[in-house]
């Protein structure tokens, strides 16, 4: 049976060999797979293949992919994305605190983007720490597809 990866699932690489000091890389499906779209995935957290914010569009989808539960202690210390509440700018930057009462993280879809129910916090350049959560963009446009 072939597993049906959905919408703001979380997933990560089976196969991801993590070094002594690594933590895992996660992925968001933003565009799920049918006959006509391939199956996208939005990084989550940077990591040694992929910086937070890019898109990628796994080959093997199903041989490659697990789905899994993405707490919020798992981000700590990693480089995200969030949506600040000052400015209500997108930023990135390395998560020093979170703000949650669930212990796995949830997205709500609003408009073109899926958002988590978790809020994060890092140091920025500015006095101010910024908050928000994370923020996932889901305009990817599919450059390589056939047109008549």
């Amino acid at each position: 049976m072939k597993p049906q990866f959905t919408l703001g699932q979380v997933v990560c690489f089976k196969n991801y060999k993590l070094f002594e000091t690594e933590k895992e890389a996660y992925f968001i499906v933003i565009q799920e797979e049918d006959t006509t779209n391939e199956l996208v995935l939005y990084t989550v957290n940077s990591n040694r293949y992929y910086k937070t914010g890019t898109t990628i569009v796994p080959e093997f989808p199903d041989e490659d992919l697990h789905v899994v539960e993405l707490r919020p202690f798992h981000l700590i210390d990693q480089e995200i994305t969030i949506k600040e509440t000052i400015f209500n700018e997108v930023v990135t930057g390395k998560c020093s605190f979170f703000n949650s009462e669930n212990s796995t993280i949830q997205f709500t879809q609003m408009g073109t983007t899926l958002v988590s129910d978790a809020e994060f916090e890092f140091y920025s350049n500015i006095k101010y720490k910024l908050m928000g959560p994370l923020c996932i963009a889901m305009d990817y446009k599919n450059n390589n597809k056939k047109y008549k």
